[in-house]
């Protein structure tokens, strides 16, 4: 078993990455639930996807999509079939469930577009079933969502980078005061490195963000518990050192233009750190306990098989 003061550190590390950037996560999703972030960014995209005026109003119309408007506002998510159903059901609003031919005539007698040309390379797709033109609309809907995934994922990763600065000024996360804390506090590298292998029982986080289960507000005292026992935080000790007289007058000596260096370079390693994700940190905690060499290594298959093939022998002593 590979045990040392710098393995440890690393773990305490990665497991405060690992927990701050879970408390990102979840207050990203309160900020994108705050300004709808999804139902804008999908409704963007299909203004930009339905660029003929008269099958966009159409289309925001018809009842699968004017009935869910109602109940919850513009919809964050659409899928494929539902896209598809709208589409052939607003081509031609007197004929609500056209067949194909009438579906057909109705997207020819559009005027130029992008969508148009897509509704025709789809037509041509279907071969006359009305059935499958549907489908192709919805494929073709999904892989147009692909790309508006990818652009949800940028302004969150944004998001992140902000959420991510804003968090280490308000914690005082500060990595190479946390780094020098695990150093020299031997109690403090075991406490986290107990934590770690408890984190890693519950499992990798769930690649669509904070669980639906629990309350935002639960989430973060939940998270805020694991890296208590770290040196983070601001204290009324810290405002008061920040603000004093003194305190301004020696930030401009050398050796507190290094400590304000020190400081910035700190938050700001643990910043970037967060951005990178909780997914990431989960995958480099497990690699750094698997090589400190904590649990056992499970059998592999083919010492079970031999397991349960060879019968256990028992030995017994007689007397004589």
């Amino acid at each position: 078993m590979i045990n040392n003061a710098v393995l440890d550190i690393a773990i305490g590390l990665v497991l405060m990455f690992l927990v701050l950037s879970l408390m990102g996560t979840v207050i990203n999703e309160i900020i994108a639930t705050a300004i709808s972030l999804r139902a804008k960014t999908l409704k963007a995209a299909i203004q930009n996807l339905l660029d003929d005026p008269n099958l966009r109003d159409a289309f925001y119309k018809h009842g699968l999509i004017d009935g869910a408007k109602k109940t919850a506002g513009d919809p964050s998510y659409l899928t494929g079939e539902t896209f598809a159903m709208a589409i052939v059901g607003s081509l031609d609003p007197a004929k609500p469930l056209p067949g194909f031919a009438e579906a057909q005539a109705a997207i020819q007698k559009m005027p130029d577009s992008n969508i148009r040309d897509a509704l025709l390379a789809q037509v041509t797709k279907a071969g006359g079933d009305i059935v499958k033109l549907r489908n192709e609309i919805a494929n073709y809907f999904d892989s147009s969502m692909d790309r508006v995934s990818g652009v949800y994922k940028r302004y969150l990763k944004w998001i992140s980078l902000g959420v991510g600065f804003a968090m280490v000024v308000v914690l005082n996360a500060d990595t190479i005061k946390v780094g020098a804390a695990l150093w020299n506090d031997a109690s403090l590298r075991a406490q986290m490195v107990a934590s770690a292998q408890s984190e890693l029982k519950v499992g990798p986080p769930a690649a669509g963000g904070s669980g639906a289960t629990t309350s935002y507000t639960t989430q973060l005292i939940e998270l805020e518990k694991k890296v208590r026992p770290l040196p983070i935080g601001l204290t009324s000790a810290t405002f008061d050192f920040l603000f004093s007289a003194s305190t301004l007058k020696w930030l401009f000596t050398l050796a507190g233009i290094w400590w304000a260096l020190t400081k910035l370079a700190g938050l700001t390693i643990t910043a970037l750190a967060i951005s990178l994700g909780a997914p990431f940190w989960f995958d480099i905690l497990q690699k750094f306990m698997n090589v400190r060499g904590t649990g056992t290594k499970p059998d592999s298959a083919a010492t079970e098989i031999r397991k349960q093939a060879v019968p256990a022998v028992t030995v017994s002593t007689v007397k004589t």
